[in-house]
């Protein structure tokens, strides 16, 4: 294995992304004439529709014209040549990030692979086949089709399968490209991550480590290891660790093995923080294979975020059950956040730039975790890297959802080597805060198994036994990849899962789908507090995207109304009784709430109003609950969802074209470092006697809380405020001190008895204030808010710079402002009281006028 030194070769990867051509297979004899690509990597789909060949599935109500495409068979090919080097001992090695779905690959026509899942990245030696030129050739065939047939030849039926088609299960594809309650099917193929020839004598195969932080948080131990492939016994391997500067905190040489380790210690380490808590510092750890001359040959590099992390599930003090919070450097964690789905129903058009667009938003908008749902994808590495730079803690399920699933052994081993692959790509990232197991299979189970799952029973060849054998997935099988592979990150079975039943609202994590699901109670949104969890990781409520991207994906003028075909192929959760059951279920929501008019923007504006106040109601009710130390009845509401992967009704806080609905901002409130809430209950103060049930007098109790999640008390002052909705007077009043403890919320108010009638014209504003700077700010309204017959005041807006200045002589509920797209604001939807003059930063406004609407306008 020692060449001369001349001949030394370091290694090189060569990106294999041009002249890329497709055709539709064609196994009659003739031949379609090959059309270059439209980008590469990429799908089909993109590809046709660049050429014309398709109508574009994200306008009006295409989606059904072009998805004969999934059921055809398709070959991508080009050409590449042979590096010039003079090497006798090279190894030639083709590599294939991804690769959507079922293929074979030729190298000059002869069959050197099949792949049968898009999440793994397959290579290939052809050291032995290359030549000067050559061609390589990837015929897709229709994963649909061949599921179904997987399907047909099963020896037993899944017990269940929600969202998509049955066969779906069977292959290891992207669920969601299957159809869901939010998006379309669109069954791709294609080369969709990038493809390339890796030359070598020596390479890297694998760099990771394991972080150990002492429980003073003063000292670091970092366990470096590296799979080393190929070279010579004289190499040598060194290591290296860079500081968050840049500069060489220490490195380390060794001779050449195939399994190269080594550690370094680290006095008083920067430490990542989750946003919100601290700074995320990031040390760089390179290894480097060093031939006898001191030729670099391969180096590998990747970041790493010093920390601890936690998940804490123990007893609590006042509350039935046990904790499920996650703890940062010995910080206890409120994770508030978003559920992830892909940005794109076509992967390869979702760029880094967007992906760090969405990540940046997130932590804008006061979010610290991200949980990346199990229908979709294993997430671009760029996407991680994000989160890691903007302190997003991150949620990992496995790509496992809303089915029961096979145990075959293909399946499983198919299923484990993928398991093997993510979880080795994705471990070292600081971001990283949990593997879990599936999303929705263990509740389904729940529900289907008919007394077949029984999650105190612990013997694994009951399960296999029972009508529910993919138990053994998610308590057997990933328990000991995660354990083996990446011991430092906990492993959660699944989400949500609390034992039996799984959706345990006091135990484990749960999914609060009362408000607004059909299946479930379809409570008023004002109810939410009462639905919390342990860690409330779903629950959520459809609006419409602006009204800007509903012009964009409806090309007829005529069609641009509420109750079009084209809202109903862009609204999808239906069934077969309904055409598209969660329009009605928004017009149930908006009737309960809101009067409101039928153009398309106020109705749009209505819908996203209704969401923003519910999931105010939600993350508010919920952090109530996060009451300190012993007492963490409620550590995290995880909305979903947080993006879209087309122009779409969805539960989305951001559309598909990266404008933020209203949600996004009250969210951003309820979930700011310092918060106050206020609540109000009714009370029967009265009653003539026990039988009556006409005189009874009742009262409304006023109940203001606030909340801090920095790590310092707060002391300050409390300013109540009672203004009559008609007249706009102040009509009661109250200043007290208050300390907000750390990392909790704290009681501050219990009191004020107001008759009905004085109730359901009064809002309050509470305002929690440090002379004359503003901490916290919370307007509440009457419920519901149709009872009220809103005035339309002369709402006065003045732009200077880069500021809206807003005032009002009466209270406005939900004060929306039109700007461009390019202008960034750092609020919006908000409510303006008399005396309460709001200020908004609009990045890049630069003095330009705006438009606004309000409730009272928009139900004209």
């Amino acid at each position: 294995m020692i060449n001369p030194p001349e001949a030394v070769l370091a290694f090189k990867r060569i990106p294999i992304s041009t002249g890329w051509t497709f055709k539709k297979t064609n196994n009659s004899g003739s031949e379609d004439a090959a059309l270059p690509v439209s980008q590469f990597p990429t799908t089909i789909y993109q590809d046709l529709i660049h050429h014309g060949k398709i109508v574009d599935p994200f306008l009006d109500a295409n989606e059904p014209k072009v998805q004969w495409v999934g059921e055809e068979a398709w070959t991508y090919s080009t050409k590449f040549s042979r590096p010039r080097v003079r090497s006798h001992d090279l190894n030639f090695e083709l590599v294939f990030e991804g690769l959507d779905t079922h293929s074979t690959i030729l190298v000059n026509f002869k069959e050197i692979q099949k792949t049968d899942n898009m999440y793994l990245e397959y290579r290939v030696n052809i050291s032995k086949l290359i030549e000067e030129e050559n061609e390589l050739e990837i015929r897709f065939e229709s994963t649909f089709l061949n599921g179904r047939k997987m399907e047909k030849m099963a020896s037993t039926k899944p017990l269940f399968c929600h969202n998509g088609d049955q066969s779906r299960l069977q292959v290891r594809k992207a669920p969601y490209s299957y159809g869901w309650d939010w998006g379309p099917t669109m069954l791709t193929c294609g080369p969709w991550r990038p493809i390339y020839l890796e030359v070598f004598t020596a390479k890297v195969a694998d760099l990771w480590f394991e972080v150990e932080l002492s429980d003073s948080l003063s000292f670091a131990n970092i366990s470096a290891r590296a799979e080393i492939i190929g070279g010579s016994y004289s190499d040598k391997v060194k290591f290296e660790l860079f500081g968050p500067d840049g500069f060489l905190n220490a490195e380390k040489i060794q001779g050449a093995v195939t399994l190269a380790t080594t550690n370094f210690e680290v006095e008083s380490p920067q430490l990542w923080f989750p946003v919100g808590n601290g700074a995320q510092p990031l040390y760089t750890l390179k290894v480097h294979i060093l031939s006898p001359a001191g030729d670099v040959l391969c180096s590998s590099t990747k970041r790493l975020g010093i920390r601890k992390l936690e998940l804490i599930q123990r007893p609590l003090e006042r509350a039935p059950g046990k904790t499920f919070f996650f703890q940062v450097n010995n910080i206890p964690i409120f994770c508030r956040g978003s559920n992830w789905i892909p940005a794109d129903m076509f992967l390869p058009r979702i760029t880094t730039k967007k992906y760090r667009t969405l990540v940046h938003l997130a932590a804008e908008g006061n979010q610290n975790m991200i949980r990346v749902w199990g229908g979709g994808i294993y997430e671009d590495n760029s996407f991680y890297d994000a989160c890691d730079e903007f302190g997003i803690l991150v949620w990992q399920d496995f790509m496992l959802a809303c089915g029961s699933y096979p145990v075959t052994h293909q399946f499983q081993s198919n299923f484990e080597a993928e398991a093997m692959c993510n979880i080795k790509r994705l471990r070292h990232h600081p971001s990283m805060a949990l593997w879990c197991g599936n999303n929705e299979d263990h509740m389904f189970a729940d529900a289907y198994s008919q007394g077949g799952y029984d999650a105190s029973d612990l013997d694994p060849k009951n399960w296999l036994k029972s009508n529910w054998p993919a138990r053994i997935i998610y308590d057997k099988t990933l328990p000991a990849i995660c354990a083996k592979l990446s011991p430092s990150i906990p492993y959660h079975p699944g989400s949500p899962w609390g034992g039996n039943p799984s959706n345990d609202t006091t135990v484990g994590d749960t999914h609060a789908w009362d408000v607004w699901m059909k299946a479930s109670k379809q409570y008023p949104y004002q109810r939410y507090p009462e639905l919390a969890g342990r860690f409330v990781s779903e629950f959520g409520l459809k609006a419409y995207p602006t009204y800007k991207t509903v012009l964009e994906f409806t090309t007829d003028p005529k069609e641009c109304h509420p109750q079009s075909k084209i809202m109903d192929a862009h609204q999808k959760s239906s069934s077969k009784s309904t055409w598209a059951r969660d329009n009605r279920t928004i017009a149930l929501y908006l009737v309960e709430n809101f009067k409101h008019g039928y153009k398309m923007s106020q109705y749009a504006y209505a819908s996203m109003l209704v969401q923003a106040e519910a999931m105010q109601y939600a993350f508010a009710g919920w952090r109530r609950l996060w009451k300190g130390p012993g007492n963490e009845e409620c550590a995290g509401a995880i909305v979903w969802q947080f993006n879209d992967a087309w122009p779409c009704i969805s539960w989305s806080l951001i559309d598909f074209n990266l404008r933020p609905k209203y949600a996004y901002y009250s969210i951003k409130r309820a979930i700011a470092p310092l918060v106050v809430g206020v609540a109000r209950v009714e009370l029967e103060t009265s009653r003539a006697d026990e039988f009556t049930q006409v005189h009874i007098r009742k009262e409304t109790r006023l109940q203001i809380w606030g909340s801090n999640f920095t790590n310092v008390d707060e002391k300050a002052e409390l300013r109540i405020q009672a203004v009559d909705v008609y007249t706009g007077k102040t009509v009661w009043e109250k200043r007290q001190d208050m300390v907000l403890l750390r990392n909790q919320s704290t009681e501050l108010f219990d009191d004020l008895l107001l008759d009905e009638a004085t109730a359901t014209t009064t809002v309050f504003l509470a305002r929690i204030m440090r002379g004359d700077t503003v901490l916290a700010r919370f307007v509440d309204w009457p419920q519901p808010l149709r009872h009220l017959d809103l005035p339309k005041p002369s709402v006065r807006v003045t732009v200077k710079l880069d500021y809206i200045h807003v005032s009002s002589p009466l209270p406005v509920k939900g004060v929306v402002f039109d700007v461009d797209d390019d202008i960034i604001m750092d609020d919006n939807c908000i409510d303006v009281i008399p005396g309460d003059d709001q200020i908004i930063h609009a990045k890049g406004l630069r003095g330009k006028s705006v438009g606004f609407t309000h409730l009272a306008l928009a139900a004209d």
